[in-house]
């Protein structure tokens, strides 16, 4: 199979000599690449991020026209609150249309930071007319892109190394039973954002591939069906999709933004219907989803219905007739084992509900009810800290939701409660007195009874349950060059919890100054801290110990050229457990980032060092990756990575990426464990990908 793509690649590469299209910049901003370490930093393995990204990609390549704009459009950019889209709008119908980009410093609330920010997907021009539906035009701007990628780990792990048949009928999940290759693939038609279509397909390290347990081909496959703006009917999807909604604790299906340096942007703008093209196996809704106008009033209606994989035991009943019950629900999505085989696919997940909303000037009000029923039941756990875990086979949510401006405060918040009675409460303000100081507030509550299956807030914990906590982050800005950006969130668990025997409390808190001279300028220097409590047992009972962590970044980022950018960081932490002894790592990189207009090439580099005590101590990098795919790497132990991303416009509708990534240890002989076990200090990671456009 490798040489096979070799071989199409060798054909594919000699078409680079036809005329060239510029590069579109593909590096996301700083800001965004933060976000998802924070997401990377409290997430266990690899995670699909697109879904968070391809907003910006669309309107990078078809900006908002800012003279001809709603409120729900400029919410989908993501880069903006409500303050100041709610001051940009009041701007422009009180002073007529913008006349130049640089116009919104007079902007209240934009100041030359925000406009950097969002100046790649916005433009003014006079052209009132919005894209709205012709069905002569649908073809005529319609494009079409294919996606191809292949990725591979070059040394051989121990999951793929030669076993005797007798060892491997004695232990049959110790091997992988398929290649030693990924591979994912991707078709996406698209009216501007009006219509949409599309199948992604993947396949995991070691799954089969035509053959054996997937005689099908790739091991998952997901398709949509996405329409909008159809008179009265606002959003339809069939196939696959997500659902945002309020502050995420009655209903938010995929991934979204946590706490950040953007310290007082906490309020999140739920999308409500999104097609679904990512390759996170779990994280969707499956099925058929529709909004409707009815002015002031808004419905959503949803249905969904997917398989799950699970671990079960099985037990008898009063008949004698064997049933199984779900001990838990696997997240992993890879199939690649006799064991994990058996798991995919053995339950079952029905999920409908509805939502009305509707907006009066500058409040807008929601409820969301929600149900959720599983073919099997989840059974009880005889571990302490999971008492009040969800029990059954069916929940429901219900929940109603508010935001709220009055002048420069926005007050925003949720109230859900779940089949248990549990409850869940959010309540927060974003206030902007004027264009030096920001403050924003939240409160949170949840109770330890409450459940829910798709839900996402602000929070410290990895559920939104058993928690109490308190949020203020602030921004002051000096001048149009000098910010400063903190938080301090103090929180507790009135429960037990993994490796907490105990209620605890916990803490953190960021301090983060910003210089950034120019557009293509900026220099931050962070503080971040954090304080937890776990238990730890002395021989004869478990005692509660103090955690704390602090870690140290000074951060650069500037153009040398017109085509060349560097990137530099340096990271030191400090963590000390209790009386242990006070650990400590180190990241250093350096990033040189070349992209010149109207080339066909542009490529990434990076070379960074690292010594960390222990896992303990890892840092978090994000890392320059081929489109739609992230690698956010944590570097511990000791020694050496570096990457390099190139970037290849064939032809008009042709690109190819190429990315190679080795580390380099220099503490072990060995790297990882189990089956993903490399027998050497040097693991070596390679992607290379095919995006056709027509």
């Amino acid at each position: 199979m490798k040489r096979y793509i070799l071989i199409i690649l060798t054909f594919l590469l000699p078409l680079s000599i036809f005329p060239q299209e510029p590069i579109i910049d593909t590096i996301l901003s700083n800001e965004f690449e933060e976000r998802i370490e924070n997401i990377a930093e409290n997430t266990e393995g690899e995670i699909d991020y697109s879904d968070l990204s391809e907003n910006l990609k669309y309107f990078q390549r078809n900006p908002i026209n800012l003279n001809n704009t709603n409120r729900d459009e400029l919410s989908e950019l993501s880069l903006l609150n409500d303050i100041q889209i709610n001051n940009l709008l009041n701007h422009i119908k009180k002073n007529n249309a913008l006349v130049s980009l640089y116009e919104l410093q007079s902007v209240e609330g934009f100041d030359l930071q925000t406009i950097y920010s969002i100046l790649p997907y916005v433009k003014i021009t006079g052209d009132k007319e919005r894209k709205n539906w012709n069905i002569r035009d649908v073809f005529k701007h319609s494009k079409s892109t294919l996606f191809i990628r292949y990725s591979d780990i070059l040394q051989e792990q121990a999951g793929y190394a030669p076993i005797s048949d007798s060892l491997l009928a004695l232990k049959p999940n110790s091997r992988y039973l398929g290649s030693d290759y990924k591979l994912y693939s991707r078709y996406k038609f698209a009216y501007y954002n009006l219509l949409s279509f599309g199948i992604t397909m993947e396949k995991d390290y070691g799954e089969e591939f035509f053959k054996g347990t997937q005689k099908q081909g790739f091991d998952f496959y997901s398709a949509h069906f996405y329409i909008r703006n159809l008179g009265f009917l606002k959003t339809l999807a069939v196939g696959d999709y997500n659902l945002q909604f309020g502050q995420g604790l009655t209903l938010w299906s995929g991934l979204s933004f946590g706490i950040s340096a953007e310290a007082v942007n906490i309020k999140k703008s739920g999308r409500g219907i999104i097609p679904y093209s990512s390759v996170n196996e779990n994280l969707f809704l499956r099925g058929v989803a529709a909004q409707v106008d009815f002015k002031p009033l808004t419905l959503y209606s949803w249905l969904s219905y997917k398989k799950l994989d699970a671990s079960t035991s099985s037990y008898a009943d009063s008949l004698s007739d064997e049933e199984f019950f779900i001990t838990n629900l696997q997240e992993s999505g890879l199939h690649n084992t006799k064991n994990s085989i058996a798991n995919k696919d053995l339950i079952s997940e029905l999920i409908t509900g509805v939502r009305l909303e509707t907006k009066f000037n500058q409040f807008r009000i929601g409820t969301t009810g929600n149900y959720t029923r599983f073919s099997n039941s989840i059974a009880e756990s005889n571990k302490l800290y999971k008492k009040f875990n969800f029990t059954g086979n069916e929940n429901y949510n219900i929940g109603i939701d508010y935001s709220l401006i009055v002048r420069n405060i926005n007050f925003f918040g949720e109230a859900a409660m779940s089949k248990s009675k549990g409850k869940a409460f959010l309540n927060g303000a974003m206030i902007s007195p004027g264009r030096i100081f920001t403050v924003s507030f939240l409160h949170r509550y949840f109770q330890r009874n409450y459940d829910v299956f798709y839900g996402s807030a602000i929070q410290a914990s990895s559920s939104i349950s058993n928690e109490h906590g308190l949020y203020v982050g602030n921004e002051l800005k000096f001048s149009r060059k000098w910010s400063f950006n903190s938080y301090f969130d103090i929180f507790s668990f009135p429960w037990l919890k993994y490796r907490v025997d105990a209620p605890s409390n916990g803490t953190r808190m960021l301090a983060q100054i910003k210089y950034k001279p120019s557009k293509k300028a900026e220099f931050y220097f962070r503080y971040r801290q954090q304080n937890k409590e776990i238990s730890y047992t002395n021989g004869y009972a478990s005692i509660l110990t103090p955690i704390s962590k602090n870690i140290f970044r000074i951060n650069a980022s500037f153009a040398v050229s017109e085509n060349v950018t560097l990137k530099s960081r340096a990271e030191y932490v400090t963590n000390k457990k209790g009386e242990g002894a006070l650990k400590k790592g180190f990241l250093i990189y350096q990033d040189v980032n070349y992209r010149k207009p109207g080339s066909r090439i542009a490529f990434s580099v990076r070379y960074a060092i690292f010594d960390t005590d222990s896992y303990d101590e890892r840092l978090y990098a994000y890392e320059n990756d081929v489109l739609y795919a992230y690698s956010i790497p944590s570097y511990y132990g000791k020694g050496s990575r570096v990457y390099l991303m190139m970037k290849i416009n064939a032809t008009r509708n042709l690109d190819f990426w190429f990315r190679i990534a080795n580390t380099y240890f220099s503490d072990r002989n060995k790297i990882g464990s189990g089956l993903e076990e490399i027998d050497g200090n040097n693991k070596t990671e390679l992607k290379i990908q095919m995006r056709l456009s027509f």
